[in-house]
């Protein structure tokens, strides 16, 4: 089941501090980050909790893991 979600997406409207590029999501086994794909600087999740949408949530969704 979780083999055929994708492994990463855009985050749209999520923009690394350095970059001011959109940032991209990574999906692992049981977490996502957030990673600059210019830089590589990663972010929590949690500082950027205000703008997911749903498209995001729903990705999240299919991740084993802890919520926020």
């Amino acid at each position: 089941m979780f083999a055929r979600r994708k492994r990463t997406w855009q985050a749209k409207g999520m923009v690394c501090d350095k970059c001011r590029l959109d940032l991209t999501a990574h999906r692992e086994c049981r977490e996502v980050m957030l990673r600059c794909p210019n830089c590589g600087t990663i972010y929590p999740l949690k500082e950027f909790v205000p703008e997911m949408d749903d498209d995001f949530e729903e990705e999240m969704g299919f991740v084993p893991m802890d919520r926020i």
